[in-house]
């Protein structure tokens, strides 16, 4: 058993480091990308290999030494975990956010005289030669420049990753066995490690309606893949805009700001068939309602607000409803943790309640301090972290609920602090630090640990056994990733030159701290109307959330309130829209038994557009030539 647990972590740590010292290469030179979304690319084509090409060998060879549905676990955890290290999660930005304020500082921008007094000289990379270098390219790689710079950032992202960890320890009885979440992302990997004795493949491996759906995919993503190598093979259009259709004021802000198109995702089709319905037409209802939303604004000329404050507006509301449900078993862990009673079921934790407590204590005090330390004030840095861990949570939620591959939250602690409280309450050194809030720390909503954790710990329930083991093989993995990637992205990184690659990546540093400069040279007050237009979002989600959880007719679904219009829902909305078209039309003419025939051939869909999608990618590290078959 042990030598079995040993090779499947060895395993799933060999793709770890292939996986961490590839993905910011391949993002950085536009191939793919191979993270992507909360069902990482990477990971499932790994274990598609093990499931439908490996395993089937080694059953051949000896029926036992193929992988067990315990090993596969573990694999899985091990791999998901790491998938937000390399990436949007902590990585790819840390490097071009050290750069920009040597970078970017100009006489004209006055950064010198107004943000560096707030900045640590070794907060960032200070060495101009370093920096040079880090855009027009170098032989060698400056590691002394950047040794304190990244390793004290770096230590920031561990230390809320372990908060994060923790937290979903304790939330996740709640979630898993109270509530129920569906946790529609986990059923792919679930339905695909299932396993009968005696047969390679199981049940629905073995499904003729899985296979269809998968060579669809594959024929689908094959011919748009030769495409870009033979343009003479027809190109099969799978994304549509609509901007030349509407072209008429006000009707023209459909398409502009966050734009109206629509794109098919097979895999994303795939994963809303799984959904509830009022989840899926909620998502695609509610943007164009915001879109709906957008047209009047304009018809009206109203100026100063955005649908996003809305959305501020309703996370709040959330976050509160969320601790309210929670409320019972928050207050049994809190017995628990002090000794007023022994609760049983906690040992079948991945981690004992008193220790993830604990580790959230201190984590939260070591952030906090370590903040304070930097020249953050107290209040400041509380509010910070708390901001931090309402969007860590709230995206948790949405993928726990919805399967949501993309994720944007309307909450950014800039933002909501400078709204509410206005900038001139705020102090320099504080906005001059919150710059940073988005870029150096592992909060990116489309690659955020706290799914990736929480998807395994649901996934645990397969291998029970192992459940104690999956925290420390989670910090195992995050560690030896972040050791990878740090030395491998900065070796390409000062071999290639930022200028030459993936643009908006390596200028994202800009941004955060040229709104830092702005607030500190035109100071203003906390924003009436966006407080205004939160106050508006709260009450529309807490009546969404008080109807659905008082009817069970009640046809929506708070999630797509809440998702509101940003990069995400844009990506998505159009093949949820024909995902959940789909379902109905299969339920209405055809009833639940051909709902359920039908489930391997949207399977069949999701593996064969990841399948492919990756192939192109591995192909195009030898090639160059792009490819991008997944929501990114």
């Amino acid at each position: 058993m042990k030598n079995r647990l040993f090779r499947a972590i060895i395993v799933g740590l060999v793709w770890v480091v292939f996986q961490s010292a590839t993905a910011s290469y391949i993002h950085g030179n536009s191939i793919g990308q191979l993270i992507a979304n909360h069902l990482p690319l990477g990971g499932l084509f790994f274990l598609i290999v093990l499931v439908l090409i490996v395993n089937p060998i080694l059953r051949v060879i000896n029926d036992k030494s193929g992988f067990s549905v315990s090993e596969l676990v573990v694999i899985w955890t091990v791999i998901s975990a790491a998938s937000a290290v390399p990436g949007y999660g902590m990585m790819e930005f840390l490097f071009p956010i050290l750069v920009a304020p040597i970078h970017f500082a100009a006489p004209q921008n006055q950064w010198k005289e107004v943000l560096f007094p707030h900045l640590p000289e070794w907060l960032y990379v200070s060495d101009s030669s370093a920096v040079s270098s880090f855009y027009i390219g170098e032989s060698t790689v400056p590691w002394q420049a950047w040794f304190q710079p990244a390793g004290f950032w770096i230590l920031i992202s561990l230390i809320l990753s372990f908060i994060v960890i923790c937290w979903s320890v304790i939330i996740r009885k709640q979630w898993v066995e109270r509530e129920r979440y569906p946790f529609p992302l986990v059923q792919i990997p679930n339905m695909m490690i299932e396993q009968h004795s005696g047969q390679i493949f199981n049940r629905i491996l073995s499904n003729r309606f899985l296979w269809i759906g998968c060579v669809v995919a594959l024929v689908i993503h094959l011919l748009r893949g030769l495409h870009r190598y033979w343009p003479v093979i027809p190109h099969l259009q799978i994304s549509y805009g609509f901007g030349h259709l509407i072209t008429e004021r006000p009707w023209v802000a459909l398409v502009q700001g966050w734009p109206l198109w629509g794109r098919i995702y097979l895999a994303v089709v795939g994963v809303t068939y799984f959904l509830q319905l009022d989840v899926s037409f909620s998502l695609w209802f509610f943007f164009f309602c915001y879109k709906l939303q957008e047209v009047c604004m304009s018809a009206f000329s109203i100026q100063g607000i955005s649908t996003q404050h809305q959305v501020m507006g309703a996370d709040l509301v959330l976050i509160g409803f969320l601790i309210w449900m929670s409320r019972r078993h928050l207050r049994e862990v809190f017995e628990v943790t002090v000794g007023r009673r022994s609760d049983p079921e906690n040992d079948g934790e991945a981690m004992s309640y008193q220790k993830a407590v604990i580790g959230i204590i201190i984590g939260s005090v070591a952030l906090v301090a370590i903040l304070c330390f930097v020249g953050m004030s107290l209040l400041v840095s509380i509010a910070f972290l708390l901001l931090l861990g309402m969007m860590i949570t709230i995206t948790c939620w949405m993928v726990a609920n919805a399967g949501m591959l993309l994720v944007n939250v309307g909450i950014a602690p800039f933002s909501f602090l400078t709204i509410f409280f206005g900038t001139r309450s705020l102090g320099r050194a504080n906005l001059t630090l919150l710059g940073f809030d988005r870029s150096v720390v592992s909060t990116w909503s489309s690659e955020s640990l706290m799914p990736y954790v929480m998807q395994s710990l649901r996934l645990s329930d397969k291998a029970p056994a192992h459940r104690r083991k999956l925290v420390p093989l989670i910090i195992v993995s995050i560690l030896v990733a972040v050791v990878i990637a740090y030395f491998s992205s900065l070796k390409f990184i000062y071999h290639q030159g930022a200028f030459n690659l993936e643009r908006w990546v390596y200028n994202i540093g800009y941004h955060g701290l040229s709104k830092a400069n702005r607030a500190i040279q035109n100071p203003y007050d906390p924003n009436l109307p966006a407080i205004l237009s939160s106050g508006f979002g709260a009450t529309i989600t807490g009546f969404l959330l008080y109807m659905r959880h008082r009817f069970l007719w009640w046809p929506f679904h708070p999630i797509g309130y809440i998702v509101g219009v940003t990069y995400a829902p844009c990506h998505l909305w159009f093949s949820t829209l024909l995902g959940w078209g789909i379902k109905i039309l299969v339920l209405k003419f055809f009833g639940v038994g051909t709902y359920r025939r039908f489930r391997p051939l949207f399977l069949g869909l999701i593996i064969g557009e990841y399948f492919m999608s990756a192939l192109w990618i591995f192909v195009g590290l030898f090639t160059k030539v792009s490819y991008w078959g997944l929501p990114h």
